[in-house]
């Protein structure tokens, strides 16, 4: 992957390929992750796409998108690890594919450049129209989450395990924060954030980077910078209180249940291989002990698997269950977790394990969206490792190393929503 600077903390990552009829670009602006600014993180991006000063409304952005062989755009927030995400994605034809000759790349980059450096304001702030409509898309968005409960229950059990910190925070932010926002004071937040923030551009396709990253530069080079967001420290596991159980109910007819673990841990990177099978053994896949034993012996669940989160060392398990089966099912649950601390892991499990994550790791390079999120995850982790060195470490892994993980895992919740 070739990277090339474009500002103080704006960096360019091209991954040059040409197994695909697309060029994928995603723009990422990352800043902190903290409870005060939130909200407009998730604010920022709808106002974003529903015009610049070139395109003032979605409709033209649309209409330029046609043109541009019915390329596609998006803009979202999200958080890793402690880092929240402002996310531009932008997908289009490959220019050798075109009937006119057409540089597409070219426009699809022009156009980020318009949408993200300049936005369509009015008296020196963003369109107070626009500001206002994407206020109500975001609380319709925050107060919809409770319908989808799998969804729900996981953010809670998230929420609850990271009481007072960042990453315990609803990455749409809070009702509550909506109506202190002006258009003034989010213009003024973006430009701050444009500033300081880390930006990391990434290109997956068939294109002349030199050319890309001339065009970014017209703009992006342009920008005054003092770029507070670029240095990725080591990770290491939170600071995290006792145990706690908590109990919540609504008007459901199936409970579902969250356990989340932590991860002792100084050196996240160092543990992740060994974490992804180690999880992939316990729920990460068809054949994992909790889908075997728990659900398809015991029929204690309806739905079950677990998720590492490698950016956080935090490990939950998700189960969907008859509501007066949870002590039976967490107890069940348990009894795995506990199975895998004394090595109680056959030799077919843990190759069966490496072979899963191998099959999963070479379908990222069938997607352009999936090797670009490889990408970002492992920059994130400080890591600059690709998919082939990946494989090459998961299967380096032994029982010694997943029993190491396995007993510095500590149970910090229990989140069970109930009828």
């Amino acid at each position: 992957m070739k990277e090339i600077t474009i500002n103080d903390g704006i960096v360019l990552h091209f991954i040059d390929t040409n197994r695909f009829k697309t060029n994928y670009i995603v723009v990422n602006i990352i800043t902190k992750l903290d409870r005060e600014t939130i909200t407009k993180n998730a604010l920022v991006p709808l106002v974003l796409r529903r015009g610049s000063e070139k395109y003032p409304s979605m409709k033209e952005i649309s209409v330029k998108l046609e043109e541009m062989y019915g390329a596609s755009f998006d803009a979202t927030t999200d958080k890793i690890g402690d880092k929240a995400l402002i996310q531009f994605v932008m997908d289009g034809i490959s220019n050798e594919y075109t009937l006119d000759d057409s540089d597409i790349i070219k426009e699809m980059v022009k156009l980020l450049d318009n949408i993200i450096l300049h936005p369509l304001l009015e008296d020196g702030a963003f369109k107070a129209e626009y500001v206002e409509k994407e206020k109500g898309t975001l609380k319709e968005i925050i107060e919809s989450r409770i319908n989808d409960k799998a969804e729900y229950s996981s953010s809670r059990a998230v929420e609850e395990m990271y009481q007072d910190k960042p990453y315990g925070l609803y990455k749409f932010g809070y009702v509550e924060d909506l109506t202190s926002i002006t258009p003034e004071e989010l213009y003024k937040y973006y430009k701050e954030m444009l500033k300081e923030a880390q930006i990391q551009i990434y290109l997956s396709g068939n294109a002349n980077i030199d050319e890309v990253a001339g065009i970014l530069k017209e703009d992006f080079a342009t920008i005054d910078r003092e770029c507070k967001e670029a240095k990725n420290d080591k990770l290491c596991s939170d600071k995290l209180g006792e145990y706690r159980e908590v109990k919540e109910s609504q008007n459901v007819t199936q409970g579902k249940i969250v356990l989340g673990y932590l991860l002792d841990s100084q050196d996240l990177e160092k543990d992740f291989y060994s974490m992804i099978v180690y999880n992939t053994i316990l729920g990460g896949s068809a054949s994992a002990k909790l889908f075997n034993n728990v659900r398809e012996k015991k029929s204690l669940a309806y739905t079950i698997h677990s998720q590492y989160l490698k950016h956080k060392g935090a490990m939950f398990v998700y189960a969907g269950i008859e509501n007066e089966n949870f002590d039976i099912a967490k107890e069940s649950i348990l009894k795995e977790i506990d199975d895998m601390k004394v090595g109680n892991i056959s030799a077919t499990e843990l190759s069966d394990a490496k072979v899963n994550l191998t099959t999963k790791l070479n379908s990222f390079k069938d997607s352009q969206s999936a090797m670009i999120g490889w990408c970002i995850g492992q920059k994130l982790l400080s890591s600059n490792e690709d998919i082939e060195k990946a494989i090459e470490n998961i299967n380096a892994i032994k029982l010694e190393d997943i029993l190491n993980v396995a007993n510095r895992l500590e149970h910090k919740i229990t989140y069970f929503l109930t009828a």
